[in-house]
């Protein structure tokens, strides 16, 4: 388990798909009339929105305000053995990776709320209008053709949720960017970026003090391996990041 605070990194959220876009026009998930919902990533506001996987987009995908980073790396195994009539003893056999990342950070606006408890936009949302009600947008996106993009509803299997059709890569959940900043303090500058891929929201809670600060806890859970990313370049620039998609080869 390792903790950062707030002040040491910088923190970046995009989808898993690069191409998340409706009439070639590139979306991010935002939120408008308390709802969750599709919205082009040029008018989005830095910081409330979720953009596409793309270097010259991922900066709209800021997540400001934060007061630390709780990032657990683990796996999960199962005891197996030992078996009829083999004395061996009992083995732990591992089923997946576990990477659970911990954000807190200063409420001051609903947006995560609706992120996680809904409503979606019934438009843009996978399945009934019920149900975008009162689920958000926990899953990251699907395409229910070849071009569109929903909201996910999470009823869909990892390895079958791909990106537009005929690809190879897996656009399930969203992608966290944490990126450790430079420590001489230099503009622009990073030490290493470490890339959590295709993560669900699982939690978010929201406190209160007796003096009135308001903060909230929003938990990401991944079942896919992690990786620490060495940037060649500054933002917007390719190569601050790592936009390298997960093919469905690699679940």
């Amino acid at each position: 388990m390792t903790y950062f605070l707030g002040r040491d990194v910088d923190l970046y959220i995009t989808t898993e798909s690069a191409t998340n876009n409706e009439g070639g026009t590139a979306q991010s998930i935002v939120v408008a009339s308390d709802e969750a919902v599709f919205a082009a990533t040029s008018a989005a506001t830095a910081g409330e929105a979720i953009p596409e996987m793309a270097v010259g987009s991922a900066q709209k995908g800021i997540i400001n305000d934060v007061t630390g980073i709780d990032l657990s790396i683990s796996v999960s195994d199962e005891d197996v053995g030992p078996f009829l009539g083999k004395p061996q003893i009992m083995q732990k056999v591992e089923l997946r990776k576990e990477t659970v990342v911990t954000i807190t950070k200063k409420k001051y606006n609903n947006f995560w709320d609706v992120i996680f408890n809904g409503p979606a936009n019934a438009t843009d949302f996978v399945g009934s209008s019920t149900n975008a009600k009162r689920q958000g947008a926990r899953f990251g996106i699907e395409y229910t053709s070849s071009t569109v993009p929903k909201i996910a509803n999470g009823n869909q299997f990892m390895h079958d949720t791909d990106d537009i059709a005929g690809s190879t890569n897996c656009c399930y959940g969203y992608r966290l960017h944490v990126q450790l900043k430079a420590f001489d303090g230099t503009t622009g500058i990073t030490e290493e970026v470490f890339t959590i891929p295709n993560c669900i929201m699982t939690g978010h809670t929201v406190s209160l003090n007796a003096d009135g600060v308001t903060e909230e806890t929003i938990e990401f859970t991944s079942s896919v391996a992690p990786s620490p990313f060495t940037p060649s370049a500054v933002a917007p620039s390719a190569g601050w990041i790592d936009v390298a998609p997960t093919t469905l080869t690699e679940l």
